[in-house]
Formats: C-alpha cells, sequence, structure tokens
C-alpha cells in the first residue's frame, strides 16, 4: 500500500471499545497514516502511549466513504482527516 498523507493528533480523549462494552483510556497524542492500494484504502492509527495500532478498512464510492471495517465506531479524528483530504464523509458516520 502506497502512503497518502499522515497526521499527529494531539492528546484526545480515548474509549477502548469491544463486544464487552466501551471504557475511557484517557488522554493520548496519536498518528493516523492514510494508505491506498488502487481503489482499496485504509487508516493505520497508531496510539504509542497505549501499545496499539488499529487498522481501519474504508470503502469509497466516487470519494464518498460508504463503509468501514475495523473498529466499532468511525473516531471523529478520522472522520476529520478523511475530509481534509478531500473525501466526503456522510453525516451518519458520526457519532
Amino acid at each position: 500500500m502506497q502512503k497518502v498523507a499522515e497526521i499527529t493528533i494531539k492528546p484526545t480523549e480515548m474509549v477502548s471499545e469491544g463486544s464487552w462494552g466501551s471504557r475511557r483510556v484517557g488522554k493520548h497524542a496519536s498518528t493516523m497514516t492514510l494508505y491506498a492500494d488502487g481503489p482499496h484504502y485504509m487508516i493505520e492509527w497508531d496510539i504509542p502511549a497505549l501499545e496499539t495500532s488499529e487498522h481501519i478498512g474504508l470503502t469509497f464510492e466516487h470519494k464518498t466513504l460508504i463503509d468501514y471495517d475495523g473498529v466499532f465506531s468511525l473516531p471523529r479524528e478520522a472522520i476529520r482527516f478523511l475530509r481534509k483530504q478531500g473525501f466526503i464523509v456522510p453525516p451518519e458516520f458520526e457519532d
């Protein structure tokens, strides 16, 4: 996959989500990197303080987000990042 863009995010309140529910895990800095491989896109979300990296698969139709995979809810930071890159993220993907 080819790197398209990257953003460093200042410490923000984070929530860990799973089938068990959700819990706050504190404020942490993170980095989001957008990758593309033809029509396929992915955000790699690195959170060093939590020693974790999430991978968010993205499906677009003509630059409009139609689906995602890999996380329970699309982080607002990812929504802002995608919109800054010129993608359309419909309101139904917001919390």
